[in-house]
């Protein structure tokens, strides 16, 4: 998956950085990387795993045809998360 834009709402990234500690530039950054486990969740919603800094989890509705991402929440990883990031980056 190719992520040209990335778009976070002001209130969600607010909401990400109270709640999980986790900056806008740091998601927009690990999406247009490509080095992120993209999983289709629901519908146009999608959950990508990443490693960068740490490992994160996001959930965004992607629109192929602007290639944009619509972040609606992200936060670090779990344990069980972190597992099944590990075996599938295999």
């Amino acid at each position: 998956m190719f992520v040209k834009a990335v778009k976070i709402e002001p209130i969600t990234g607010i909401k990400v950085y109270e709640k999980h500690s986790v900056l806008s530039d740091e998601i927009e950054r690990v999406l247009k990387d490509n080095k992120s486990i993209f999983k289709k969740v629901a519908g146009s919603q999608y959950l990508a795993m990443v490693l960068a800094d740490r490992y994160l989890t996001i959930f965004f509705e992607y629109n192929s045809k602007t290639k944009e991402a619509n972040v609606t929440t992200a936060y670090p990883s779990s344990r069980k998360q972190i597992k099944s990031y590990k075996r599938l980056a295999r």
